[in-house]
């Protein structure tokens, strides 16, 4: 005899059998699922008996309830073997299998209404309740927002699933939701069913995949319709241009696959797709903030990827207005054809790609205005990918003016990122132009290893402290970063005295120039050039009696001092920091009868770099501490570890600071009476500068405030 395990029916308060919270409505359809007559039930119960008679497994009840950021799910089975339970989420829908002890099979596929992070996690829970033991799962969304329903159609599971309002957080509010497509009626909607269809109707459908509560991309939601408002209006005024371009819109939470595929996200990027055959692959368009610049991109999309031609007078044509991708195939079905009109498709806007039939010629690309040009010797056995790898640096100049606009196309091409930087507001052309071909020669030799790029003094002077270039700044500077993204790691190239009298001479000499140039280059591929960091000034007049001001760039004298450091890490924003300056001024004057025996430092944190392995210390901290650093013994490879002044362990004052250094001198070498007697007098002698005088009252604001 079949066991037949069917739900038991009871009456649900308003809006809870879908999952919705009391009192509100459930989506479209579950309402009138839920007045479900007698007869419907009849034959629900007959289907249930006739799937248990055939062995099929036993769907069990769950709930839910859900956080900002999570979804517990429990599913229920009665005298469930937990030793039997498996949670998988294939095609990022949820599956969930057992048996109960009876070895009865239990099964439960949730088509979930958006996604989730794969590795779900679950427990079964220690005691039954009134359906059975529980088994607890924490899916943890992709996107943090409040769900409107757990399962794409929630009546298919009516009478299965309940609200866990134990674990619902209540204070999600539902998030408001414009009709998008219905507002404007220039967009065209598209589903996985019928997006071929627009495609081959079209010559570009551009796709706009969107989730509707996302609200990131508003603005570039907003140019997306009035762009194609302005298409449509341009096709009513030119029929060449009529139904040329469609501007679709694909809800990524309806359409949760296709629009996996196609990236789907809610974040700042805003991107869309563009679609030009049903048989070739989309390409990725970065939105825009005005229609104007969105219809220009699009525009690009309209004529063919790849231009044939029958001439070389053609090729030549080509090559003279644009920079140009050239080769011969034997026919268009060829897979070296395919593949370079692949990675054509791709690149649209960006060069040229021109083909040719009948026989096979190298590929090849002319830069333009160049007097080289590059062969592909490369595989066509991937679909193009090595070829893209290839022609994607080398589509670009040698050297270009870096601007805003500039900074998505560096960042997807992953290269190292060269930058020059001229000062453009003091000109020399003439100078310029051969700083220009030295950098331009550099980067010939570094073609698809290196990007290269000139930046202008009054736009980006800013970048060169994070290339330790910026105390004193000079000009023409030269730098690398290991990508062009903000959080690089940044390789400063210094003109010392050791490399060149100056940075006019060094740009001057141009042999010796790209000599240096590409072992730096070299040396930064290879990863032994030192990582730069922000530094001030290298001291150069230190005296005994004086603060030894130490830098970034001096930082291997508090590695390896080869004395004794009684080392003061501020930063100058703190308060009063002028006249704490003055103090360790007279401190390191009191002390010069013992400077042969160890050194008054400081290292400003606030301008310099400061590694955290030793000396933890937040970089803009508005306080003073105090270290001890002992000399590197001889021979060693580190010496030993700093100490620090503890009580208190900011901003101690001047006494306090004498007694720390005469204990971890050792012994009677320092009287700190004596020397505490000759600091006063010093401060008398060379006081602090006055503090400033507090800001007058305002006239006329009498009365304010009560």
């Amino acid at each position: 005899q079949a066991h037949l395990a069917l739900p038991r029916f009871r009456p649900a308060p308003f809006g809870r059998a879908c999952g919705a919270a009391p009192g509100r409505r459930c989506p479209a359809g579950t309402a009138a699922a839920m007045a479900m007559p007698s007869a419907a039930w009849a034959a629900l119960l007959l289907a249930g008996a006739a799937q248990a008679a055939a062995g099929a497994p036993a769907t069990p009840r769950f709930k839910w309830g859900q956080t900002k950021d999570l979804i517990f799910l429990s599913v229920m089975v009665r005298d469930l073997d937990k030793a039997s339970v498996s949670i998988s989420l294939p095609d990022g829908d949820f599956r969930f299998r057992a048996r109960n002890t009876k070895g009865e099979e239990q099964a439960l596929d949730l088509p979930l209404r958006e996604d989730v992070e794969d590795g779900p996690k679950f427990e079964v829970a220690q005691r039954p309740d009134k359906w059975g033991i529980a088994t607890v799962v924490t899916l943890v969304k992709t996107h943090k927002h409040r769900w409107d329903v757990l399962v794409q159609d929630p009546k298919k599971f009516k009478g299965l699933m309940d609200k866990d309002w134990s674990r619902e957080d209540q204070s999600l509010e539902p998030e408001e939701e414009a009709p998008y497509v219905e507002d404007n009626e220039q967009l065209v909607p598209v589903t996985a069913k019928t997006l071929n269809k627009t495609i081959a109707k079209y010559d570009v459908v551009v796709v706009n995949v969107r989730y509707p509560w996302c609200t990131q991309c508003k603005s570039q939601d907003d140019t997306f319709a009035k762009a194609a408002k302005a298409s449509k209006k341009a096709g009513s005024k030119n029929k060449k241009m009529k139904g040329k371009v469609a501007f679709a819109v694909l809800d990524a939470r309806e359409e949760r696959k296709l629009a996996k595929q196609l990236g789907a996200t809610c974040d700042y990027t805003c991107e869309y797709r563009v679609f030009t055959d049903p048989a070739e692959d989309s390409v990725v368009l970065k939105s825009s903030w005005s229609e104007e610049e969105l219809l220009q991109s699009v525009a690009k999309f309209l004529g063919p990827a790849v231009v044939e031609i029958s001439s070389d007078a053609e090729l030549a044509a080509w090559k003279e207005t644009n920079t140009t991708c050239f080769g011969g195939f034997k026919t268009k079905a060829s897979p070296e054809f395919l593949a370079f009109k692949r990675i054509a498709s791709l690149m649209r806007g960006e060069l040229v790609f021109v083909a040719q039939f009948g026989a096979h010629k190298t590929v090849g690309i002319w830069p333009h205005k160049q007097n080289y040009s590059l062969e592909y010797d490369g595989s066509w056995q991937d679909s193009g990918a090595a070829f893209a790898e290839w022609i994607k640096p080398r589509a670009l100049p040698l050297l270009q003016e870096y601007d805003w606009k500039l900074r998505d196309t560096y960042e997807k091409l992953g290269l190292p990122l060269a930058k020059v930087w001229l000062n453009d507001e003091d000109k020399n052309p003439t100078f310029d132009k051969v700083v220009r071909h030295v950098v331009r020669r550099v980067a010939k030799r570094f073609l698809g290893k290196i990007a290269f790029v000139e930046y202008k003094k009054s736009t980006y002077s800013f970048e060169l402290r994070d290339y330790g270039l910026s105390n004193p700044e000079v000009f023409p500077a030269f730098g690398i970063s290991s990508n062009a993204t903000y959080t690089s790691v940044k390789y400063g190239f210094e003109v010392t005295p050791e490399v060149a009298p100056s940075a006019q001479d060094f740009w001057k000499d141009a042999d010796n120039a790209i000599k240096r140039l590409v072992g730096f280059c070299d040396a930064v591929l290879a990863g032994t050039w030192p990582e730069a960091h922000e530094s001030g000034p290298v001291q150069t007049n230190w005296t005994a009696g004086m603060v030894k001001k130490l830098a970034w760039k001096s930082f291997k004298e508090i590695e390896q001092p080869e004395k004794p450091l009684l080392l003061e890490l501020f930063g100058k924003y703190r308060s009063e920091s002028e006249r704490k300056n003055t103090e360790v001024e007279n401190l390191a004057k009191a002390l010069e009868p013992h400077a042969d025996k160890f050194t008054v430092a400081s290292y400003d944190t606030s301008d310099n770099f400061l590694p955290q392995d030793e000396f933890k210390r937040d970089k803009y901290s508005s306080d003073t501490e105090w270290y001890w650093v002992p000399a590197a013994p001889a021979g060693a490879a580190a010496r030993p570890p700093a100490k620090k002044l503890t009580k208190p362990k900011k901003d101690a004052p001047i006494k306090t600071v004498l007694e720390f250094a005469a204990k971890s001198l050792g012994g009677d070498a320092l009287n700190t009476a004596e020397l505490m007697s000759r600091f006063e007098e010093l401060m008398k002698e060379n006081p602090p500068p006055p503090a400033p005088a507090p800001p007058p009252p305002m006239d006329g604001m009498g009365g304010m405030g009560g």
